[in-house]
């Protein structure tokens, strides 16, 4: 039998070397070695187009996005790099698409489509935001009053990727808080969710929710025993969320008082989680999504309150068996198991623990 001299595709991938330990890169080449499939680390000391050609680019830039944006002339030989191969090949296919990873660098711009999303949804919204330039309190007082934004808020970065600082953020309880907080900064209303976070990771149509702690509910200083509003009195509360979202985080920051203690933990409708999925997916042309998403404890409905590109999959079972049918699926592959909308329960959490998600018999969810 005449033995097939047909190509094999050809993936160029390029990840920090961060990315690249934590991501696992040894067990993703070895998937795509399984189905054919060449994966190729590119080189950014060398030009693009001499380590080519490729018929799909897997990349990590959020990084060198942000040492872009702070004028690092490599970074942004970089990125013009990467925009030039692309520009001049339309046939090589890209995850995820340059200005919508750009997009999300920045947390306002984010936070604007979200509101443009979702602004006709009666349970999805994103919670009320602004962007603040001054340590002026009379100028911020104007700023969050115009914009809806009410204490507590929590300030973070502008730029959400880059680093640890990007996870660096405050609970503020006043406009002197504000103060203290690292300028320019996005001022966002604080949700209350009952401690209890829902990351979304999302494969192209295949996603997953993780269940982590996050911050315990706050309020704007009214002291319960007495009725006396102490709002002008509390201290700014710094943290990473990073380190408070984390599956083992034992943070105190995560641990609801005693007279929330009570309170019905939010749930939630994975029909709904399916929502912002498809709504984000195609608002962004985008496969590889991190996205969070709390509970008001108050209303029931769904406040998203970051959006990633390509997050770190933690937890995420089977997760190079699911990329590479996702880059199969864009390189026109056949697949034994062709991806469709799927949902997928990772984990059900507790804020201080997480156990395996049993989810019910007619939900449509894969645990696979």
């Amino acid at each position: 039998m005449q033995q097939s001299t047909k190509k094999p595709k050809v993936v160029g991938y390029w990840f920090n070397e961060k990315k690249c330990q934590k991501f696992g890169v040894a067990e993703l080449k070895a998937e795509c070695e399984s189905r054919g499939i060449k994966l190729v680390k590119i080189d950014l000391s060398i030009p693009i187009e001499e380590q080519g050609p490729f018929d799909l680019l897997l990349h990590k830039l959020t990084a060198l996005f942000a040492q872009a944006r702070s004028q690092d002339p490599k970074a942004q030989a970089a990125i013009k790099m990467f925009e030039s191969y692309i520009g001049k090949h339309p046939e090589c296919f890209v995850m995820d698409p340059l200005p919508s990873v750009h997009r999300l660098l920045l947390r306002n711009q984010t936070y604007d489509l979200l509101q443009q999303c979702f602004k006709n949804d009666d349970l999805v919204f994103t919670p009320t935001y602004v962007q603040v330039f001054e340590r002026n309190i009379h100028e911020n007082r104007k700023l969050l009053t115009s914009a809806n934004v009410t204490f507590p808020v929590v300030c973070k970065p502008v730029t959400a990727g880059g680093g640890v600082e990007a996870h660096e953020m405050a609970v503020v309880f006043n406009e002197t808080g504000i103060e203290e907080c690292v300028l320019p900064c996005v001022a966002q209303s604080f949700i209350n969710h009952g401690a209890v976070l829902y990351k979304l990771f999302v494969l192209g149509p295949v996603w997953f929710v993780v269940v982590r702690p996050s911050l315990k509910n706050f309020y704007a200083g009214v002291d319960g025993f007495f009725g006396i509003n102490k709002l002008k009195e509390q201290a700014t509360v710094f943290f990473n969320s990073s380190n408070v979202s984390k599956a083992d985080s034992e943070s105190p920051l995560t641990r609801l008082d005693p007279e929330d203690m009570n309170g019905t933990i939010p749930s939630a409708d994975p029909a709904v989680f399916n929502r912002i999925v498809t709504t984000l997916r195609e608002a962004l042309q985008m496969d590889l999504l991190g996205i969070d998403v709390v509970v008001d404890s108050s209303s029931g409905k769904y406040g998203i309150i970051d959006v990633n590109a390509f997050p770190s999959y933690d937890s995420v079972p089977n997760l190079m068996s699911h990329l590479v049918d996702l880059i199969v699926s864009h390189l026109h592959l056949s697949t034994p198991d062709q991806a469709t909308d799927r949902i997928s329960g990772v984990q059900e959490g507790q804020p201080h623990g997480a156990g395996p998600h049993q989810p019910q018999e007619d939900s449509g969810v894969d645990t696979g």
